[in-house]
């Protein structure tokens, strides 16, 4: 698996700032590699598997990561959340019973 290392950069630094005419910094995370994230929620109805479209473009299978998230706060969200498949365009998020809630994820892709 590939890493990188992001760096925070000041956008306003780049440029000559007039002590009156001082703004706000403006940040950025810059990395040295290529990097695809996307980050979203699949929300469960009395389901126990749902399906995930993704909107970026990955050039290989992405590393997912998932957590239940109990929105009504009625606990319904004690449940194991497994990922059953990833392809570059999509994925197949299950759980361990039906539940009403939503399953955050993080779906990234580091070139190597």
């Amino acid at each position: 698996m590939a890493s990188t290392k992001f760096k925070k950069r000041d956008l306003n630094r780049y440029r000559k700032i007039y002590p009156y005419l001082r703004r706000k910094p403006v940040f950025r995370y810059c990395a040295d590699k290529e990097v695809v994230i996307e980050i979203g929620a699949v929300t469960f109805t009395g389901s126990s598997v749902e399906t995930h479209v993704f909107s970026e473009t990955f050039t290989s299978v992405p590393t997912v990561t998932t957590v239940a998230h109990d929105y009504d706060e009625n606990s319904s969200a004690d449940v194991n959340v497994f990922i059953t498949s990833v392809t570059t365009t999509e994925f197949t998020v299950s759980t361990s019973q039906a539940f009403t809630g939503r399953v955050e994820f993080h779906a990234m892709w580091v070139a190597p």
